[in-house]
């Protein structure tokens, strides 16, 4: 199980039991930028976006 879901509006990391808002003009790009900031884990096999996630 992937680690870091992201979805249109939140992005998910369930073993930690955290859901952090995701604006939905806010990029694919930018959402992994700042998850790498916070120190997670953001290679592709440790995240699943889901529908509705632009890839710009």
């Amino acid at each position: 199980m992937k680690q870091i879901h992201i979805w249109p509006n939140h992005i998910r990391v369930p073993h930690l039991d955290l859901v952090l808002p995701r604006s939905e003009e806010e990029s694919l790009a930018t959402s992994l930028d700042h998850l790498a900031r916070m120190g997670f884990d953001t290679r592709p096999a440790n995240v699943e976006v889901h529908d509705g996630v632009p890839a710009n």
